[in-house]
């Protein structure tokens, strides 16, 4: 019935799908990769408290409805309907489910979204698995593009999914990273995208025949290209992973996370004032409006910085 999704798909490209590409692997191969790397993501899924790091915190709304982030949006949008117009007009649409065009899902999800706990963990896992754009575009497969402007669509969807969790990180709030030293997110997200493979395209890719995501036999870009070629991607993509995200929460903290308020309390009279790094005044809950407004001086004689 779904056919019409994957009869477009030309098998005579290398890496592409095919009687070749499915038996690429043995299937002792098959069968001993897929049980233990189900059972490996099991565990990574079970073992870290991933629902324990959900934040309170809200986003700086006011960035949030900047320009910026309706421009990301139109952009990412507009070049993923391109990205699926190319693959219904040639009846190719199986590659929807390849885990960029996946991710870019989420992260349209998340500059859509008001703010909620939940997208939290969302967005944390998302900053991880889009180490997967950084992949494409140093090791590109373009063999099977030949349409006008497909090329070109294919490094500018790539480089707008790498630009999205930079944006969302400036809003601050529930979009921040963990701390440097702490992996769990980083495995939990790992776990997740391998049984996405081995429970979702590696049945569908064995179906059809269409190599989605290279799970039946390497790209012809692939450095590792043989008869282990998904082991060397499982260590080199764990690791890859792990630093990608970390470089993110470099990245992120130096350039694009807002800088922390440091509030402390002072004196006005017999009233207390909370006054942030920068001297600004913050009105405190249960005081009355415009409390801030005035041209008091702090008990220390120095005037109230007012916004």
């Amino acid at each position: 019935m779904l056919e019409w999704s994957y009869s477009g798909v030309n098998f005579s490209l290398k890496g592409n799908g095919g009687p070749d590409c499915v038996n690429f692997l043995s299937p002792t191969s098959i069968i001993s990769e897929t049980i233990l790397i189900i059972i490996y993501s099991l565990v990574a899924e079970i073992y870290y408290p991933w629902t324990r790091s959900i934040s309170n915190y809200k986003p700086n709304l006011e960035l949030r409805e900047r320009f910026g982030r309706k421009l990301l949006l139109a952009s990412l949008c507009l070049i993923w309907g391109i990205e699926i117009g190319y693959k219904l007009s040639t009846r190719q649409l199986i590659f929807i489910l390849n885990p960029c065009h996946v991710v870019t899902f989420l992260q349209i999800i998340l500059l859509i979204s008001p703010p909620r706990n939940w997208m939290h963990i969302l967005f944390r896992f998302q900053t991880y698995v889009v180490s997967g754009a950084t992949i494409a575009i140093i090791f590109p497969v373009l063999n099977t593009r030949i349409l006008p402007f497909e090329k070109a669509s294919y490094y500018i969807h790539h480089a707008l999914m790498l630009v999205t969790p930079l944006y969302l990180m400036r809003l601050g709030g529930i979009y921040n990273m963990e701390p440097l030293s702490n992996f769990h997110w980083g495995f939990i997200s790992i776990g997740f995208m391998r049984l996405y493979h081995y429970l979702v395209l590696q049945p569908i890719s064995f179906m059809t025949e269409v190599n989605l995501n290279s799970i039946m036999c390497p790209a012809v870009s692939d450095p590792f290209e043989g008869p282990w070629y998904r082991i060397a991607a499982h260590i080199h993509q764990t690791l890859f992973i792990l630093l990608h995200g970390k470089i993110y929460c470099i990245i992120g903290q130096k350039f694009f996370v807002p800088k922390q308020v440091e509030i402390k309390t002072v004196s006005v009279h017999d009233a207390k004032k909370l006054i942030d790094a920068n001297g600004n005044c913050i009105e405190p809950d249960g005081y009355a409006e415009n409390f801030c407004f005035n041209s008091e001086k702090l008990s220390n004689g120095s005037n109230i910085k007012e916004d």
